[in-house]
């Protein structure tokens, strides 16, 4: 209940804001484990996917960003994961038909291009063997960068495209690994328009 009243406040707020513009709803499959995937640049980013997404997501949160003492408690009421620790607790949300964000990056983009993946997004995408849904996000750098304050009026788009599946490893090597983070970076650089 907390999330979703959080969600359609998010969504207003977005719409008002940002003008939010999404495009590839339909690619977020209704029922089932899901990976949102997507570029980061913003604080804003998790805000906008979460209000455009019809499901409820889980976030992996950086720790240093979760155990903030004013956001610990929202995390925690809204479901989101803790940094340490969190593909096994990803993977068993997973495996239990829900979605999980990610972004693979990391961290934010200091300059708003896409960064270098890491690997935790591909592992649990192997261990659990569900659809990856890649995401672009614009706008939200020009909206929200690094270092400011206070965000202020941008467009804000969000493109949701085509699921990657990269099939199912139980216990997936380096390089079967590296590869589906390969397919996966590469279609949210897609999606990014790049």
């Amino acid at each position: 209940m907390f999330y979703q009243i959080l969600r359609l406040t998010s969504l207003l707020l977005c719409k008002a804001l940002f003008r939010l513009n999404v495009k590839g709803i339909g690619n977020i499959p209704e029922a089932g484990g899901a990976i949102i995937a997507a570029n980061h640049s913003s604080y804003l980013d998790p805000v906008v996917l979460a209000a455009a997404s019809p499901r409820r997501i889980s976030w992996i949160v950086r720790k240093d960003v979760y155990d903030v003492w004013w956001l610990k408690p929202m995390f925690v009421l809204t479901g989101m994961i803790r940094e340490n620790g969190s593909v096994g607790k990803a993977t068993a949300l997973l495996e239990k038909g829900e979605v999980v964000g990610v972004f693979p990056e990391g961290t934010r983009s200091a300059d708003g291009k896409l960064g270098a993946g890491r690997r935790g997004i591909a592992v649990m995408a192997l261990k659990t063997g569900v659809p990856v849904i890649p995401c672009g996000i614009s706008g939200a750098f020009e909206a929200y960068p690094r270092g400011v304050i206070m965000p202020r009026p941008f467009p804000v788009k969000v493109a949701i495209c085509s699921a990657v599946t990269v099939g199912k490893d139980g216990a997936p090597d380096n390089g079967r690994t590296d590869t589906a983070l390969a397919a996966i970076m590469a279609a949210i650089k897609g999606a990014m328009g790049d």
